[in-house]
C-alpha cells in the first residue's frame, strides 16, 4: 500500500483533461479533454492503453454499471463505446448545433445527458431519445441524478438568453414524465445541485452566496431556517454529499471547503485548517472542485492555487499534492483512488488506507 497522497499514474495529454471516469472494478481510468482523444489506461498492472480519436473536445465520461460500455460526450454529439476495444456502436447528437456538457448512467442503463438547455434521457441500445425536459431560454449548470435513477436536478443560470437580472432556480424533474417536481428561487444564478443518498434532499449552491438544502417533493426549505445566519461560505461554488448521506462538502472562493452536516448546515470542520498564529484574513485560491470518499470518512478539494487536498470531516489534512489547474476530481468507485484533470493532462492519486471504511 502506497503512502497516501503517492501519484500512481500520470496520463499525459496535449491539452486540457475536463472529464475524467473510472471504471466499476477500479482498475481502468479515463481521461478525456481538449486534444480530441478519449484515453483508457489501467491503474496498475492491467490492458494496454486504449486511444480513440474524437470529433472534439471531451467534456463527459461514464462507465456503464457492468463496465462494458463507456459513454463519452464530444462536441454536440454523445458516443456510446465498447469500454475494451473503444468501437462506437451508436452516436449522434442531442441538438445538432448545441454542445453536450456531461453524461451519466442511470441504474438501469439508461443515459442522462444534458446541453446548456436541454436533458435528454436515452435508451442504451439505440440511442433513441426517450424523453426530454428542455430549459429555454436560461442555462443548465450543473445536474445531478437521484441514486435511484428517477429524478434529475437541475442548477439553472437564469442570467442567460438576454436575462441580465439576478435570477436562478434549482428544480428537481421526474425523469419518466419530464414534469417538474419542485423548484427552489434563489435571488441568483444556482451554480451547482446535488441530491442527498435517500433522494429526499437537494443541495444548492447560488451566485448570491447562499447554501440551501431543500425537499425534493416539496421545495420546501430545510435549512438554513430563517433564523440561521447562513455565513457558512464564502461564494459557494461547488458542493458534494457524503455517500451515506450524514454530510456534504461546499467549496468557495474563500479557498475553504467546508464539512456541513446535512440535516443541519453547521459547519463540522473546514480545510485547510490555519495554523496557530497564522492571520485570519489569510486567502487560499478558490475550491473549484469538491468529493466525497465513498466511505464517507473523507472529503477531496482542489483550488486555483494548484493543490488537491484530502482531508476528514474535521478539516484534518491527510495530504496534500501540487498539481497544474484542476478541471475535474473524482474518486474512484472504492475510494483507494482519485482521478484529477487539469489544465496539462490527468493523474491518479492513491489514498493509501484512507480509502478502507
Amino acid at each position: 500500500m502506497s503512502e497516501p497522497g503517492t501519484v500512481a499514474l500520470r496520463a499525459l495529454q496535449d491539452g486540457s483533461v475536463q472529464a475524467v471516469a473510472f471504471s466499476p472494478d477500479n482498475k481502468r481510468f479515463a481521461s478525456g479533454g481538449s486534444d480530441t482523444q478519449l484515453r483508457v489506461r489501467s491503474v496498475g498492472i492491467g490492458p494496454p492503453p486504449l486511444e480513440v480519436p474524437t470529433d472534439g473536445s471531451v467534456s463527459g465520461i461514464a462507465f456503464s454499471p457492468d463496465g462494458t460500455r463507456i459513454a463519452v460526450t464530444d462536441f454536440e454529439q454523445v458516443f456510446l463505446r465498447d469500454s475494451a476495444t473503444g468501437t462506437a456502436l451508436w452516436q449522434g447528437p442531442l441538438a445538432p448545433g448545441n454542445s453536450v456538457n456531461s453524461v451519466r448512467f442511470a441504474p438501469d442503463g439508461r443515459l442522462i445527458a444534458a446541453t446548456d438547455t436541454l436533458v435528454a434521457v436515452l435508451d442504451q441500445a439505440t440511442g433513441e431519445m426517450q424523453q426530454r425536459i428542455t430549459v429555454d431560454p436560461p442555462q443548465i449548470a450543473d445536474v445531478d441524478l437521484s441514486r435511484d435513477g428517477t429524478r434529475v436536478a437541475l442548477a439553472v443560470d437564469e442570467r442567460h438568453g438576454g436575462n441580465h437580472q439576478h435570477a436562478g432556480s434549482a428544480r428537481v424533474h421526474d425523469l419518466a414524465t419530464g414534469e417538474q417536481v419542485s423548484r427552489l428561487t434563489p435571488e441568483d444564478a444556482v451554480l451547482a445541485v446535488a441530491f442527498s443518498p435517500d433522494g429526499l434532499n437537494v443541495l444548492c449552491c447560488a451566485a448570491d452566496d447562499t447554501t440551501r438544502m431543500f425537499e425534493a417533493q416539496t421545495g420546501k426549505q430545510v435549512w438554513p431556517t430563517p433564523e440561521d445566519i447562513d455565513d457558512q461560505v464564502t461564494a459557494p461554488n461547488c458542493l458534494a454529499f457524503d455517500p451515506k448521506g450524514r454530510w456534504t462538502v461546499v467549496g468557495g472562493s474563500d479557498g475553504l471547503a467546508r464539512v456541513l452536516d446535512a440535516d443541519t448546515g453547521v459547519e463540522r470542520g473546514r480545510a485547510p485548517k490555519l495554523d496557530p498564529g497564522h492571520p485570519e484574513e489569510e486567502s487560499f485560491g478558490a475550491v473549484t472542485q469538491v468529493a466525497f470518499s465513498p466511505n464517507g470518512k473523507h472529503a477531496a478539494s482542489a483550488s486555483i492555487d494548484n493543490v488537491v487536498r484530502l482531508f476528514d470531516i474535521e478539516g484534518k489534512e491527510l495530504y496534500t499534492v501540487p498539481t497544474d489547474e484542476v478541471l475535474a476530481l473524482r474518486f474512484s468507485p472504492d475510494g483507494r483512488w482519485l482521478g484529477v484533470g487539469t489544465v496539462n493532462g490527468a493523474l491518479v492519486i492513491d489514498n493509501g488506507e484512507a480509502h478502507r471504511g
